[in-house]
């Protein structure tokens, strides 16, 4: 799908179930790309799943409302390091956006048994009653060869299956160019492509 660019004042879910996801620096932009979604309707953990979260059993997660959690300029400074140390083309400016003034509500804080007290991961998502979507996710660049980065997001279907949701909402996915390959061993996935959804 070649991605485009547009500004819509739909509702934020219609935007999502027409395959759009938003752009970084404005709560009204989104963009057309090949987007992916986990359908919770006939939920089930596969083995795999099972096996990433018994392997990251020694990570656990605060789930807090994203206006509640203090935005400051030491987890800006913070959040920027990670992001460049792991090679991310990720403006300061974009970090204070998703935090402050996006359509994020809600905020996945993690951390490691080993050091219980200093968050070693994030994930700003959307939540409504109907839809999720883990849009953004920092975690500390000693973990990037590891299995969090996926329990991040399978941690996001499973909440949302919690709450009786509809779809959590992925992100990209492009399996040829390797982005967001994981994904289609999550529950129920499916992805945008020829003005539908379908399954792998």
């Amino acid at each position: 799908m070649a991605q485009y660019n547009i500004v819509s004042s739909d509702p934020v879910d219609v935007n999502y179930s027409r395959g759009l996801l938003p752009q970084r620096n404005r709560r009204d932009l989104y963009y057309a790309d090949t987007s992916c979604r986990s359908n919770l309707e006939n939920f089930t953990l596969s083995s795999e799943n099972r096996r990433i979260i018994t392997k990251t059993n020694h990570f656990s997660s605060n789930i807090l409302s994203l206006s509640e959690y203090p935005y400051s300029p030491q987890l800006q400074k913070q959040l920027s390091l990670w992001a460049q140390k792991l090679g991310w083309d990720f403006p300061t400016s974009s970090i204070k956006t998703i935090f402050t003034h996006h359509i994020f509500n809600t905020l996945f804080v993690w951390f490691d048994s080993a050091r219980p007290s200093q968050p070693i991961a994030f994930a700003v998502c959307y939540f409504s009653p109907e839809i999720s979507h883990i849009a953004y996710v920092f975690y500390h660049p000693d973990f990037s060869h590891h299995d969090l980065p996926i329990r991040l997001t399978l941690e996001t279907i499973i909440e949302s299956h919690r709450r009786g949701l509809k779809f959590c909402y992925l992100g990209r996915f492009d399996p040829g160019q390797k982005i967001g390959y994981y994904k289609r061993n999550l529950p129920g996935f499916e992805f945008f492509k020829d003005h539908q959804w379908q399954k792998y």
